[in-house]
């Protein structure tokens, strides 16, 4: 039994059908069964619980050998990541395997960060002890679905509104970040490793609105907003806008240009097969830009 968290998000759900697909059972911790069910269809088993009570865990990794860990960005993150893990090693779980974010590889200061290296620090301590579950750390970069936040105004006017339109980063897609999870539970020896990966291109903003304006037959026009204004639009949007922050600031650091931009073998190495790429994306969730 493999167990997953932040089951009906954007990486969870995919990586629940793709264990699904492999033929792996799997159980899903959510707060709501019922709306979980929805989402998630046959062949989930389903459990009500919550990273931030403890006292909900011990029933949700009971017989499992495996979790996928995604606890958020929020401060929060740390306690979450610490009460799963405390919770894993009381059952005699395996390996746990932790969504993390790029800045943890790089000892970026930004809260978002910093929330998921100390996640990171909890689980390599209980990790540590006699019967601790082993850990693997997954740190992708910036997803090609924050293109999801330029619908509206797409729709709306035909332009795009954003930040930090030059600095190349080689997006990756959440389905791809899917794969790579789903290996390292699958596959042997990733135990302790940390990974860091992205898509196969280095794209500036203004690349990918090109490409997207490409696919729906139309030019789009692109306006270079500061990061407080991109933070508000995507707040307004349903996203975080701390994360959105971290994201766009983290972009005018020196060290992480230097990283970002490299396109990295680590995805194909673990999956098998080179990661999709932007166009791909734009052209199984164009519909949401029309």
């Amino acid at each position: 039994m493999i167990l997953v968290t932040g089951a009906t998000g954007t990486v969870g759900r995919e990586v629940v059908r793709q264990l699904v697909e492999a033929g792996r059972p799997v159980r899903a911790l959510t707060r709501d069964p019922a709306t979980a069910a929805a989402v998630l269809g046959d062949g989930v088993e389903l459990v009500a619980g919550d990273l931030g009570r403890p006292e909900t865990l011990p029933a949700a990794v009971a017989g499992a050998h495996s979790v996928f860990l995604l606890s958020g960005g929020g401060p929060e993150t740390p306690l979450h990541d610490a009460n799963l893990g405390q919770a894993a090693a009381e059952a005699g779980v395996g390996h746990v395997v932790k969504l993390s974010i790029i800045g943890a590889e790089y000892g970026f200061t930004d809260l978002v960060s910093t929330w998921h290296l100390a996640g990171e620090r909890a689980l390599r301590q209980i990790g540590a002890r006699p019967g601790g579950p082993a850990w693997t750390f997954l740190r992708p970069g910036e997803f090609s679905s924050n293109a999801r936040l330029w619908a509206g105004p797409v729709k709306a006017k035909g332009t795009v509104f954003w930040s930090q339109v030059d600095t190349p980063v080689a997006v990756v897609d959440p389905r791809d970040v899917a794969a790579a999870a789903v290996a390292t539970l699958l596959g042997p020896g990733h135990e302790g490793q940390s990974y860091r990966f992205g898509g196969p291109e280095a794209l500036t903003v203004r690349e990918r609105v090109a490409k997207l304006g490409a696919a729906l037959g139309r030019e789009l026009n692109l306006i270079d907003i500061p990061i407080a204004a991109a933070r508000d639009a995507a707040a307004k949007s349903g996203r975080q806008p701390l994360v959105v922050e971290t994201t766009l600031g983290n972009l005018t650091r020196e060290e992480f240009q230097v990283h970002a931009v490299k396109v990295l073998p680590t995805f194909e190495k673990l999956v098998g097969r080179p990661p999709l790429t932007f166009d791909q994306w734009v052209a199984d969730h164009i519909e949401i830009f029309r």
